[in-house]
This record gives structure tokens, sequence and C-alpha cells, in this order.
């Protein structure tokens, strides 16, 4: 069974522990505590990013643009769950040399760190995970804005970490 061990309001590791099922129902997690989740951008030479459509079945956030990520699982590092996330949902295996910090954000219930990688991932070769994934398509930053997405909070810190 899934677990994921909650953070504080920095990202800090709290020692409480909930199962998957808990984590789904937002009000088993108490006040100043999250769920501690993580993302990375693929970036090719061109200085585009790769991004995934999200499954319609999926229960937050369907049919949107987003980033390769999940929770982490309890006992896994972020760079582990990073490198886990992207392999499941596209069959894209990750060094964990080749994965750089980008930024933290939260909401009222999770915490979020995402990191970026240089990669030109050829989109043919993937292999999409069919409950996760509809479509892997490459972005130009300056489309970035106008997409239906959940969420691009680290956009502004990767375009200062490429130009």
């Amino acid at each position: 069974m899934e677990k994921h061990e909650l953070v504080d309001i920095n990202g800090n590791k709290t020692g409480k522990i909930l199962t998957h099922e808990e984590v789904r129902n937002k009000s088993n997690i108490p006040n100043g505590y999250y769920i501690p989740v993580v993302g990375v951008v693929i970036i090719n030479d061109n200085n585009e990013v790769l991004l995934q459509k999200r499954s319609k079945f999926k229960r937050v956030n369907p049919s949107k643009w987003g980033i390769c990520g999940g929770k982490i699982d309890y006992g896994e590092t972020e760079v582990e769950a990073v490198i886990r996330e992207t392999f499941e949902e596209i069959g894209v295996l990750l060094n964990k040399a080749e994965l750089h910090f980008l930024s933290n954000a939260k909401n009222e219930k999770a915490h979020f760190k995402t990191y970026y990688v240089r990669k030109n991932v050829d989109i043919s070769k993937c292999k999409l995970q069919k409950e996760e994934v509809e479509e892997l398509k490459y972005f130009n930053l300056e489309e970035l804005d106008t997409l239906e997405n959940e969420g691009f909070e680290w956009l502004d810190n990767l375009k200062k970490a490429i130009y």
C-alpha cells in the first residue's frame, strides 16, 4: 500500500504518515501539513518544454497540460520520485546527476518541488501511461502562457535558469 509522509510549510518531513487513500481526502491532512509533490520540466536544446496532457479520466486537472510528476512515496527522496514518476508516466529514464532544482510552491494542502533537466526526448519513442497521460507535445515558452494548464508556477524560474 502506498504511503506518503506529510511535510511542513517549508517542505521538511514531519513523521506524519498517511496512506494514499487517506491523502485523497484533503480533510485528512491536518492544518500546517502538506502532501509532498514533485515535478520535472524537461526542456530540449530548442528551449521547448515537453508537456503531457493529463488523462480526461483524472480526478484532478483532467485534460490539462502539465509536467511529469506526482506524490513522493514514503521513504523516497524527491529526486527518486521525479525519476520514478517520469519513467512511469512517459517511459523516459532520467539520471539523478542531470536534474537541477527549479522552484518551490504550495497550495492549501500540497507542497510542490520542481526540478528541470535539459534533454532531447523523442516523443515517438515514449511509452505513455494511459491512465495518466493522453498526449505529449513540445511547446515554446511563449505558448505556455495560453495553455489550459495545471499550474506553471515554475515558469519564471525556468526562464531565469535558461537565459
